[in-house]
């Protein structure tokens, strides 16, 4: 007999359907992470200021990451304002261009000429 597929609508992930499976899931961070963002979509949506990085404030390394922190508005570290449009600059040689201003290597964009290729030789 074919074991039940259990589909959850929060993690958008499929696992077998069996008690100790679903319970291990429903236990799981991810989870419960998830299943917060849904419900807090939810929530009315308050004005709030953009928030201001103090001096010498380090970056949330799990918010630049992931894109969320389990610690919210609470949080030690500075959230950046994904959702601010980035400013338009112009460069002294006149091209206009978005600032990326402090992100991350990973998260910049590609350089102008692109990467080098270093093509894959097999020897053997």
């Amino acid at each position: 007999m074919a074991i039940k597929k259990y589909f959850c609508e929060y993690c958008e992930k499929q696992f077998q359907d069996t008690p100790s499976d679903r319970k291990r899931h429903a236990a799981g961070t991810q989870h419960k992470q998830a299943k917060a963002r849904w419900y807090d979509s939810f929530k009315p949506q308050h004005h709030n200021p953009i928030p201001q990085q103090q001096p010498n404030q380090p970056f949330c390394f799990h918010f630049v990451n992931k894109g969320f922190c389990r610690y919210g508005d609470s949080c030690k570290y500075f959230h950046p304002n994904t959702q601010q449009q980035q400013p338009i600059t112009t460069t002294p040689s006149g091209n206009v261009g978005v600032s990326f201003g402090n992100l991350p290597p990973s998260l910049q964009p590609p350089p102008e000429g692109g990467y080098s290729y270093t093509p894959f030789v097999d020897w053997g």
